[in-house]
């Protein structure tokens, strides 16, 4: 009886905290990462070039930088070009409406057209130049935070939400939110590849929209377009 009575507090104390953090888990990472974002753009736009850009280019440079790597690259990076991903939410748009559930492709469509908005605002505050390096694609336009970084995190991690809240848990669903998932970091490796942008740009960009999904997309939408009762009327596995 003393052990329970030792022990009891601290099963009191984990229960607590499991309920705090499954209440507000997601707010505090959010909070969190827009908080490393914005250390990140006052960092930039105190010193330009922070010492974790030069020494990543140089390495990435130095050791993977190839004649038969670079086209891969280019290919790979149009996975988060305003285009395709535009042309990937329009499809779904379009699928989705077909099956009746058109409320969760206007979703997707403007989780994408909200990210892409606040991107360019920030690019226009902080106006951060483009790394004075060679870039192996044409881009235009100010660097901090990558647009391509943002947009990919962002999007699919807009479908990784969606899958895994309102699809069943199958093997099929589960491969496809790993490769969604990987298509991320891919996409900020290919940026410093190109040279088009710093580490410290595809960081910020990964940061905001995870600030973004937490914070405002995900949360917004579920209290309109994603709400219980609108989903359940388009008859979507849960």
């Amino acid at each position: 009886m003393p052990i329970a009575r030792r022990h009891a507090p601290t099963r009191v104390q984990w229960a607590l905290m499991h309920a705090f953090f499954s209440r507000f888990g997601w707010q505090i990472l959010g909070v969190l990462c827009l908080a490393g974002a914005v250390a990140l753009g006052v960092a930039v736009h105190t010193y330009h070039i922070l010492p974790m850009d030069t020494a990543i280019y140089d390495w990435v440079h130095a050791h993977m930088i190839t004649p038969g790597l670079t086209p891969v690259v280019r290919a790979f990076t149009q996975l988060a070009s305003a285009v395709v991903l535009i042309v990937i939410a329009m499809v779904l748009l379009i699928v989705l409406a077909v099956r009746h559930h058109a409320r969760i492709g206007v979703a997707i469509a403007l989780n994408l057209a909200v990210e892409a908005a606040l991107n360019e605002v920030i690019k226009a505050i902080v106006q951060r130049p483009r790394p004075s390096v060679e870039h192996l694609v044409v881009e235009r336009g100010f660097s901090f935070p990558s647009g391509h970084a943002m947009a990919a995190t962002a999007f699919y991690g807009f479908l990784i939400y969606l899958l895994y809240h309102y699809r069943r848990h199958t093997a099929a669903v589960w491969a496809l939110i790993v490769a969604l998932g990987a298509i991320v970091p891919v996409i900020m490796f290919t940026r410093v590849y190109l040279g088009v942008h710093y580490a410290s740009d595809v960081l910020a960009g990964f940061l905001f929209s995870i600030a973004y999904l937490t914070l405002l997309s995900v949360p917004v939408l579920q209290r309109t377009l994603l709400r219980p009762q609108g989903i359940a009327a388009e008859g979507v596995v849960a």
